[in-house]
This record gives C-alpha cells, sequence and structure tokens, in this order.
C-alpha cells in the first residue's frame, strides 16, 4: 500500500520534473558543480558523521556524544524499517529520463527510500544544532548544512525529493525527544539500562523483519534491480553498527563513567588523534572486506557491530587505564 502510493504517478511524476530540472542544469553547465556536490554528499557518508560524533564523546561531552549515537542510531534503524517495508527503486528505474551523476551512481545501491545520507546527516549534524540551539549562528550553520547534503543528493540525480525530505524529517524528530530521554538518564545511571534493554529488543525485531520479509524480484533487461540478498546485509549491517555504537556508549556511561574534563588538552588531542586513526582504519576495514566481498550474515553482523563497540565502549576504557597506569 505505501509502496504504490509513494511510487504512484500523481505523487512521483512531480518530483521527477524537478530531478530532471536541475539535471539540465547539471548538463547545461557541463557537470561545473559536480565536485561540490559530490564533497558535500560525501558529508553525509558514514565515516565523517561518525568520526565526528566520536570527537565529541572522546574529547568534549561524553552525554552529548552518546545522545548523538543514540539519536543516530534509532535514525539509522528506522530508516531500514522505511527501506525494507516500501522498497521504492532508485530515480533512473523510476523515469528512464533520469540521469545520475556517474560517480555517485557507483555508490548509489539498495533501495532509494528514505535517503541514508539524509538520514545520517539530519541525525549527526542536526543533533548537533539542537544540542547547540542556544548558539543560533552556530545551529543555522549545522541546519543549513544538512539541507545541503540533502539537497546534493537531489543535484546528483540518486534521490527523489521524498527519500530526502522523510530522511531530514527522520533525525530532527527524533532530536527532541532523544535529548530529554538523556536528561532524564542523566538522573540515574541505571536508567540508561532501561533504554538499553529496550533498544535491543526493538533492533531484534527490526532484524528479524529485515530478514524474514519478502522482498520484490523485480528484473530490467534480464538484470536484478535489488537483490533481496543484498537489501537484508545492508539492513543487517546497517542495524549491526547501531547497536554496536549504543551498546558500547551506554554501557559505558553506566559502568565505567568516561570523563574528559577531568584530562589535559594534549591528553585530549592524543586521545581525538588516536581514535580517529583507529576509527579510519576499522571504518575502511569494515568497507574492503564486508561491504565489498560480501561475506555471510552472522559474520557481517559481528563486525558491524564490533567496529562500533569497539570505538565507542573499549577505545575510552583502555586508554584511561593506560593512563593510570601511567
Amino acid at each position: 500500500m505505501i509502496r504504490e502510493f509513494l511510487t504512484s504517478s500523481f505523487w512521483i511524476n512531480p518530483q521527477i520534473d524537478f530531478l530532471l530540472w536541475l539535471q539540465n542544469i547539471r548538463e547545461a553547465t557541463g557537470g561545473l558543480f559536480d565536485n561540490i556536490f559530490l564533497k558535500l554528499t560525501a558529508l553525509g557518508e558514514t565515516l565523517i558523521p561518525f568520526t565526528v560524533m566520536c570527537v565529541i564523546y572522546w574529547c568534549f561531552s561524553p552525554k552529548s556524544g552518546i545522545c548523538l549515537f543514540s539519536l543516530n542510531g534509532i535514525s539509522i534503524v528506522a530508516a531500514q524499517i522505511f527501506k525494507t517495508t516500501a522498497c521504492i527503486y532508485r530515480p533512473w528505474v523510476l523515469s528512464k529520463n533520469i540521469h545520475p551523476q556517474s560517480l555517485a551512481f557507483l555508490r548509489a545501491g539498495g533501495y532509494s527510500f528514505p535517503s541514508g545520507h539524509s538520514t545520517m546527516a539530519s541525525s549527526v549534524f542536526g543533533g548537533m544544532a539542537f544540542l547547540l540551539r542556544k548558539n543560533p549562528v552556530f545551529c543555522s550553520l549545522l541546519v543549513f548544512l544538512v539541507l545541503l547534503i540533502g539537497f546534493s543528493r537531489l543535484y546528483l540525480g540518486v534521490h527523489t525529493p521524498q527519500d530526502v525530505i522523510v530522511g531530514i524529517l527522520t533525525g530532527f524528530i527524533l532530536a527532541f525527544p532523544m535529548a530529554k530521554l538523556f536528561d532524564w538518564c542523566e538522573k540515574d545511571t541505571n536508567r540508561y539500562l532501561y533504554f538499553l534493554f529496550v533498544f535491543d529488543i526493538l533492533a531484534c525485531l527490526v532484524l528479524f523483519f529485515i530478514c524474514t520479509k519478502s522482498y520484490p524480484a523485480d528484473y530490467i533487461n534480464g538484470k536484478l534491480l535489488v537483490s533481496p540478498w543484498s537489501a537484508k546485509y545492508t539492513g543487517i549491517i546497517h542495524t549491526a553498527m547501531s547497536l554496536g555504537a549504543i551498546n558500547g556508549g551506554l554501557l559505558c556511561r553506566r559502568f565505567f563513567h568516561f570523563e574528559p574534563k577531568k584530562f589535559s588538552k594534549k591528553t585530549k588531542i592524543l586521545i581525538g588523534i588516536i581514535g580517529v586513526a583507529i576509527a579510519i582504519f576499522l571504518l575502511h576495514l569494515l568497507d574492503m572486506y564486508v561491504w565489498i566481498k560480501h561475506c555471510d550474515f552472522k559474520v557481517a553482523f559481528t563486525a558491524g557491530f564490533f567496529s562500533t563497540f569497539s570505538l565507542i565502549g573499549i577505545y575510552p576504557f583502555i586508554f584511561t587505564r593506560l593512563l593510570k597506569q601511567k
């Protein structure tokens, strides 16, 4: 029902017309602005937003960092529910007249609705804007950045407006209740365990839904548009990474209470530099040996979970213990 409505001609045709208008601008300018929008769209991929959250968590405010990780994790899981429920194809499948930018096309796989880049941007940069709402200038810049990242997906021709709008709204809408929830949890850190218990159960239900639901098997010129196996694989890794980040952060906050305010400025810089290097290494490792190699589901889940859990839960614990021994 949802899929039929979101792909119906009266609803989707105006969006395709808008993409064609942007495509005409892109072609008329000879791709003059392509590199700018490719760099903007890269800000919505996993590496940069995740690294930004890690630095906030390691070097500035663990509470704010964990809040961002949780907001991002819940938003990504919600996006996976939308994707696997609606199963809407990319714009060039909905209309043969859409010709996406070639480099953006290579990295645009799976279902289209909602935009993962927009969801990532709104949950991280939009969440930061909410936490820094008392600073109107910085808050406005962050919101503008989220809108630019969303628009880049339209300009490059890899998403429709409905994909981007829902992706952005997912992070923005969840920001307020998440901030209030963490204010409540800070009054009694045992409450983090209650929240973690509920989230883990919901995430397991989402994984069950992703793995057991039926997916459309549509072909064009003998080629399967989106493999059901690939759709499950993507959903499993994203959900596993969200589980790892939230479990690592909340368990660390409850039992270890990592607090960078006790460290000197040089120590914070050291924590940040080493941590960013580890994060880049683990995420590239995940990209090279899990996303590209297409391991089995158990390996994919384990790799996705460990990559984030180790950065949020294990790394600050080990670093602090080493400092105490020194």
